[in-house]
């Protein structure tokens, strides 16, 4: 499971909770959860500053020529690409349904769709839905 974040993108800061709270509920079922920062735009001392700053439990993973963006066709911070273990996507899209538009926020949410598609993948090996609109920050690559 690969995770695009941006650490000055406020659905990314938002999400990490989430992100945390699937990973220590999937880390035990062999799934591997990574955040993804994409381009050069952030150095070092903004990465762990946002990691210690958020609490972020994923590994992180650096993408300073967007090789991992290009590969996924990832474009938005925060959304998922969730891969089988042949690395062929499974799930690409949106955490959940909390911000159905940029700017926009639900009092409830309605649809996991990271967690529905995980619970789905485990206990079948297959998922229902494949794909969902990532809403948050488009991903600056840089130079």
């Amino acid at each position: 499971m690969f995770v695009f974040l941006a650490p000055d993108c406020p659905l990314s800061q938002s999400y990490t909770l989430t992100l945390n709270q699937l990973r220590a509920k999937f880390g035990n079922a062999g799934v591997g959860f990574y955040g993804v920062v994409t381009g050069d735009k952030y150095d070092s001392k903004e990465i762990d500053g946002f990691i210690t700053e958020f609490q972020i439990g994923l590994p992180m993973v650096l993408d300073p020529k967007a090789a991992l963006a290009q590969f996924f066709g990832a474009t938005i911070t925060p959304e998922v690409f969730m891969v089988n273990t042949e690395g062929m996507p499974v799930y690409q899209g949106a955490i959940d349904n909390w911000a159905p538009e940029l700017g926009q926020h639900r009092t409830v949410i309605t649809e996991h769709y990271l967690l529905d598609a995980l619970d789905s993948f485990i206990q079948t090996g297959k998922v229902s839905v494949h794909k969902t609109k990532a809403v948050g920050c488009f991903i600056e690559r840089g130079n």
